[in-house]
C-alpha cells in the first residue's frame, strides 16, 4: 500500500470517525472541563449538554467504591462527579464512553475492555505497587484507557461503514502501523494532555534512569491483560477473596474492581475468581 493510498484512508477515517460523528455531548462540555477556573455553576451547568447513558455512567463511577464512596460520601452534582474524578480524567471518560457507546460491535466492545482493564490494573494496582503519586497514578489512568484509542477508531471505522472498510483493505498490518497515528489525531481534536503522546506513540517498554517511565506501567498493564484476554475468551480474569454472606470479608480489591467494569456497562468482561479455602487440618 503506497503512501498516498495510506493517507487517503486515514483522512478517511478521521472526517468520519473524528469529525464527522455525533458523539452525544456539546462540545462546550470538553471546553469547560478543560478551564481549570470554571467554577462550580459552569461545570454543573454542563449535566445537561451530556447524554443520559454517558451521565448515568458518570454517577456510577464516582459513586463506586473504586473512587472512594465508601470513605468519601454520595456524589448527587455533576460539580461533585467532577471533582471526585478530576477534569482531566471526567474528560477524557466522556469521550471514552462516548466512543465505546457508538456500535455494539463485538470488535469495538472488546478493544474498549482492554483499554478499561489496563486502566484500572495500571493506574490502581500497579500504581500503588509501584508507589507512585496520585498525579502519577491518575496518568496512568488515563493512558490505559488511550493506549489503543486508534484501534478503537479503525473498529468502529469497520462497524460503522463496512463498505468503505472492505474497499480499502485495511489488514492488520496496516492497524498495526497507523493506529497511532490516528491515536495522535484523535489526541490532537479533543486537546488532550501532552503526556498522552508518550502513550500513545509507545512502542516498547520504556525505562527512565532508574525506573519505569509512567508509559512503561501501562504498557506493562496492557501486557497483563492481553495475557488474560487471550487465555480466558476476552475477559479479564482475577483471582482474589470476595466479600462474604457471614460478614468475615467485606472489602476486596477484587470486588472493587468488579464493581466499577459493572458501572461503566463492562461488566461481562470481568471475572472474579474466589481463591480455595484452606485446608482444614485433621485434629
Amino acid at each position: 500500500m503506497d503512501a498516498g493510498t495510506v493517507n487517503q484512508i486515514i483522512s478517511d477515517i478521521e472526517d468520519k470517525i473524528l469529525n464527522n460523528v455525533n458523539l452525544g455531548f456539546d462540545p462546550d462540555v470538553l471546553a469547560v472541563l478543560s478551564d481549570p477556573d470554571a467554577d462550580e455553576s459552569e461545570i454543573e451547568l454542563l449535566k445537561s449538554k451530556v447524554g443520559d447513558e454517558i451521565l448515568g455512567r458518570l454517577f456510577s463511577i464516582a459513586n463506586s467504591a473504586y473512587y472512594g464512596h465508601l470513605k468519601r460520601g454520595t456524589v448527587d452534582t455533576f460539580y461533585k462527579v467532577v471533582s471526585r474524578l478530576g477534569m482531566d480524567f471526567a474528560r477524557v471518560l466522556i469521550i471514552f464512553l462516548s466512543f465505546a457507546a457508538l456500535s455494539k460491535d463485538k470488535e469495538v466492545r472488546i478493544i474498549c475492555a482492554k483499554s478499561f482493564a489496563t486502566s484500572v490494573i495500571g493506574g490502581r494496582m500497579l500504581a500503588k505497587e509501584f508507589g507512585l503519586r496520585d498525579d502519577d497514578a491518575r496518568k496512568v489512568e488515563i493512558g490505559g484507557l488511550l493506549l489503543e484509542i486508534g484501534k478503537i477508531i479503525i473498529a468502529l471505522y469497520r462497524s460503522l461503514y463496512k463498505d468503505e472498510y472492505e474497499q480499502a483493505q485495511i489488514g492488520e498490518d496496516f492497524i498495526s502501523q497507523y493506529q497511532s497515528q490516528l491515536g495522535m489525531k484523535f489526541m490532537e481534536k479533543f486537546g488532550l494532555p501532552e503526556f498522552l503522546k508518550d502513550v500513545i506513540s509507545m512502542t516498547c517498554l520504556t525505562l527512565e534512569t532508574e525506573l519505569i517511565s509512567l508509559s512503561g506501567v501501562v504498557i506493562v498493564a496492557y501486557s497483563i491483560v492481553d495475557l488474560s484476554f487471550r487465555r480466558f475468551d476476552n475477559k479479564l480474569v482475577l483471582l482474589s477473596p470476595m466479600p462474604d454472606s457471614e460478614g468475615t470479608i467485606v472489602h476486596t480489591m477484587g470486588a472493587t474492581i468488579e464493581e466499577i467494569f459493572k458501572a461503566v456497562g463492562l461488566g461481562g468482561y470481568i471475572e472474579i475468581k474466589r481463591p480455595p479455602a484452606p485446608k482444614q487440618k485433621l485434629s
